[in-house]
């Protein structure tokens, strides 16, 4: 059974110790925040149901369409799911306030089957709830690295991804490839320590749940943990019931701890939480950590994953994927010690569905064993995605890059 080769990292020693908008196409920017509390909301869906994207950490988006639509869509779980007329505000900054929905008590009754009953039962669902034909998804993908608190490299992308049919797992026909990409920031020559995520732009392909069911949602994976419901939420305005799950057996590898969110109606996975027990830091770095220096400790802290899917049209769909992966590097006999932090995420931005969409060729594969950041080259142009739907950069992010980037200039 497949057991996460795809979360690896490669490390070693290195050898030396705002957009520009697109004339053509309709554009809404601003910033989306909780009504009540108006804080920043990270990871909302801006939609106008086909194109889309998602807001940054700190809740900023720009959304790009062909034309302009009636209405732009903004929904996050447990919050009320929000419609804006937007024909005639093309270039228009917005603030959105999302309000938090709630639940009534007498919604968590739940007849007639157990946490885990209720996960079987969702599972048994999938071939109804996703697609049945192959999709082509347009992405935008980002990983970046911060060493104590500092960004040292940076690497973005635009990929196709092709997805068979949900009624197979597994499919050897599901691939990824990259459209254009680059990189925002490279390691310095001087740094004694280069970090890589391997596999990065196949997220939508190997974290993808609901159909890579060798990770979690088959029978005998299930078995090895413990379910019980925590609470009711919403998500586009729909009742969602909420499992939490934790490991039940010590298994020769590491274990997932987190929570799965259920349509009360279809049944259909709508979010996915999960992070590594870290109970056994061995297990974990078997998992996670592919090569490292001979005098290098690594100690893993942390390593979740975060998989959203939208529905649209009574079809489910992957929409949102987010890798974290924390780390401590030490060397042996020195005092030298630093914090990592590798962070991966793909938002899906457009999409084509039918059965005669061909895969993508062979030879234009990403390869799982491969590192994002080495097929990319480094340059800065701020036209440089054009129509694309990316996520946008936070301000501390392009803060790091020019600091970086004034700090390099001057060595």
């Amino acid at each position: 059974m497949m057991r996460c080769g795809f979360l690896m990292m490669v490390l070693w020693l290195c050898s030396l110790c705002a957009m520009a908008q697109d004339d053509a196409f309709w554009t809404l920017s601003g910033k989306v925040t909780d009504a009540r509390t108006r804080k920043a909301m990270p990871h909302v869906s801006v939609t106008d149901r086909h194109v889309g994207t998602v807001t940054n950490e700190a809740g900023e988006f720009v959304l790009k369409l062909p034309q302009a639509p009636e209405t732009v869509y903004f929904s996050c779980l447990g919050y009320k799911t929000q419609q804006l007329a937007a024909k005639d505000m093309n270039g228009v900054r917005v603030e959105v306030r999302m309000e938090p929905s709630s639940v009534m008590l007498d919604e968590i009754v739940v007849q007639g089957a157990d946490a885990k009953e209720l996960v079987k039962m969702a599972i048994e669902k999938i071939t109804d709830n996703y697609p049945s034909e192959p999709n082509l998804l347009r992405g935008f993908y980002r990983e970046t690295v911060e060493k104590r608190g500092h960004f040292t490299s940076i690497s973005e992308g635009v990929v196709d991804v092709y997805k068979t049919s949900y009624k197979k797992d597994n499919d050897w026909r599901d691939g990824v490839a990259i459209l254009k990409g680059r990189r925002l920031l490279s390691q310095r020559p001087s740094d004694t320590l280069s970090v890589k995520l391997q596999g990065g732009p196949v997220l939508p392909i190997y974290l993808d749940v609901v159909k890579e069911r060798d990770i979690l949602l088959n029978k005998e994976e299930l078995d090895n943990y413990s379910f019980r419901y925590v609470t009711m939420s919403k998500a586009d305005n729909r009742n969602q019931y909420v499992i939490e799950i934790t490991p039940l057996l010590v298994m020769p590898y590491a274990l997932y701890q987190g929570r799965l969110y259920i349509d009360q109606e279809t049944l259909a996975f709508t979010r996915i939480e999960l992070s590594l027990d870290m109970s056994d830091t061995d297990k974990v770095t078997q998992m996670i950590l592919k090569k490292k220096p001979m005098s290098l400790r690594f100690t893993p802290r942390e390593m979740s994953i975060y998989i959203d899917y939208k529905t649209d049209d009574g079809i489910t769909r992957i929409n949102y994927l987010r890798n974290v992966i924390r780390f401590r590097c030490d060397w042996k006999r020195k005092l030298f010690k630093s914090n990592f932090t590798v962070t991966s995420e793909m938002v899906v931005t457009d999409r084509q569905e039918g059965r005669d969409l061909k895969p993508i060729r062979t030879r234009d594969t990403f390869n799982r064993r491969d590192n994002f950041y080495d097929k990319v080259v480094f340059f800065k142009d701020p036209d440089f995605w054009g129509s694309d739907n990316i996520i946008e950069p936070t301000e501390d992010l392009l803060k790091g890059i020019e600091k970086i980037r004034r700090r390099i200039s001057g060595d």
